[in-house]
């Protein structure tokens, strides 16, 4: 096989594996709102405070699949640094709680709280906003789905004063400890744990590999990942182009 074709195959199964797993990420939203609302026509749900919670985890799920079908058309394009006219003035605060809020429900069903501390610093980055937004879905996504019940997800935003570049941390506690010789995998297309396999049996692999692509190949910056102790970890993503909102930066 000569080394064009074996590149066409590659690239086309990889095409294959992306559709296949925004596919994936678009039904399981849909299923749940179709099923809420199922629940309020035939009136399953009597509490009106309950049935408010119900149509506002609706609305959220609407707005991922939304904001998931716009970000497949862009990947048809590949993973292509951004132009200045596709980049836009992000409020990092309002960015991060807009896209816990998808996991919300899901998240309180589980003891699960997601902290955003120092919310109340208005730091802003340039960027493309749909796909950053993806990027803070992806992890989230992976939070709840593999934390501990009645654990915190701690998420810090700040600005370092030497390069300039917007830091987001973003820590919880596992489920199941993660084996060291699997850190570095986290990122390849496919791959999925022995502890994730365990917790959730299906899944694409896909989500952090599209994380990495956003921030590292399109925003040009980076995206780290690291075990604290043996039962934390912690997703590290740096952006460049951020503008503190004061003076106020840490090291």
């Amino acid at each position: 096989m000569s080394r064009e074709t074996s590149q066409d195959l590659e690239e086309s199964s990889l095409d294959l594996v992306l559709l296949s797993n925004f596919v994936h990420q678009i039904v399981n939203p849909l299923n749940g709102v179709a099923g809420t609302l199922d629940n309020i026509v035939e009136n399953k749900i009597k509490d009106e405070k309950r049935k408010d919670q119900r149509l506002r985890a609706a609305r959220a799920q609407l707005e991922q699949c939304i904001s998931l079908i716009r970000n497949l058309a862009y990947f048809a394009q590949g993973f292509q640094r951004l132009t200045s006219y596709e980049q836009r003035d992000i409020l990092v605060p309002e960015q991060i709680i807009r896209s816990a809020m998808f996991f919300q429900e899901d998240a309180e069903l589980k003891g699960i709280r997601i902290s955003l501390e120092e919310r109340f610093i208005a730091n802003r980055v340039r960027g493309h906003l749909e796909l950053l937004n993806q990027v803070y879905i992806n992890i989230f996504d992976n939070c709840v789905k593999y934390s501990q019940v009645n654990t915190t997800v701690n998420v810090n935003q700040w600005i370092q004063r030497d390069s300039g570049n917007l830091l987001v941390s973003i820590k919880s506690t596992m489920k199941r400890p993660l084996n060291r010789a699997e850190l570095p995998r986290i990122f390849e297309l496919g791959y999925r744990g022995i502890n994730a396999r365990q917790v959730v049996a299906s899944g694409t692999g896909i989500g952090m590999y599209i994380c990495k692509k956003i921030v590292e190949e399109v925003h040009g910056g980076k995206l780290e990942v690291q075990l604290i102790g043996d039962e934390r970890i912690e997703f590290l993503i740096r952006l460049p182009n951020a503008f503190p909102e004061s003076q106020r930066m840490r090291p």
